[in-house]
């Protein structure tokens, strides 16, 4: 999980809202009107750089899905969660952290229904305070990554110099369920890939991870990699500085 930053909200949600300023509009409606989902829809994977705010796996038309932080189900007169943009993210399809691939393969997503992870293992929980919210993040990285089996763990001196308590960031983990197996393998696979482009005894280590950096992050403008944060973890101080080059702030 990494910080989203928002962009205002879109002028196709507005003008929705405004046609039903004195009643409450629900999401059910809302997802008759095509031109406005698909809108919310664009936005929320641009704003997000086309990773799943949650487990951070790859988005694309087929595979995300609309997830409202606060459930729908809490809406009132006064909060209308269904719509407001600022609880809003973008995540990946039921039961999450797949493959493109493995989304094609109806017998292993039935396998797999039991063992869900981001939106799904989430699904109506009413946020108690301790549960990230990605749009509320920090940019300083709070997790860190075991190099043996791709487990996502909190960082305690991220954790500390952030102010943001560490048994929080540990709920969040288990609440999204972020260590289910695929996504650990998933990103033990990117920790390999980096680490043998690391391998490299020719380049000083620091302008080597630096390099990498550049690969993988570009100059900001396009859609993140698979795993940013785990990226980010393994080229260490050598991406915070390919980062800070390239302005970084969500």
């Amino acid at each position: 999980m990494k910080k989203v930053l928002k962009s205002p909200e879109p002028e196709e949600l507005k003008k929705y809202k405004g046609r039903f300023s004195l009643q409450i509009k629900r999401w059910s409606d809302l997802k008759k009107n095509r031109e406005t989902l698909n809108a919310i829809r664009d936005t929320l994977a641009t704003d997000q750089k086309g990773l799943c705010a949650y487990c951070e796996m790859s988005l694309h038309e087929k595979n995300r899905s609309v997830e409202h932080f606060i459930p729908r189900n809490q809406s009132t007169k006064e909060n209308n969660h269904d719509l407001d943009w600022q609880n809003m993210l973008a995540i990946c399809l039921p039961p999450g952290g797949m493959k493109d691939e493995d989304l094609e393969n109806p017998q292993l997503l039935k396998e797999l229904k039991d063992l869900p992870c981001c939106g799904k293992k989430k699904d109506g929980d009413i946020p108690d305070g301790r549960l990230l919210n990605p749009l509320n993040l920090p940019t300083l990285r709070l997790f860190k990554f075991s190099s043996k089996d791709g487990e996502i763990r909190p960082d305690k001196k991220a954790c500390e110099d952030s102010g943001i308590p560490i048994e929080n960031v540990q709920f969040t983990i288990d609440t999204l369920e972020l260590n289910v197996q695929r996504l650990k393998d998933q990103r033990l696979v990117v920790i390999d890939e980096i680490e043998k482009e690391l391998d490299d005894e020719t380049i000083d280590i620091n302008d080597l991870e630096e390099k990498v950096a550049a690969e993988y992050f570009g100059n900001g403008t396009d859609n993140w990699h698979p795993f940013f944060t785990t990226i980010r973890w393994v080229l260490g101080a050598g991406a915070e500085r390919h980062l800070m080059n390239i302005y970084y702030s969500g």
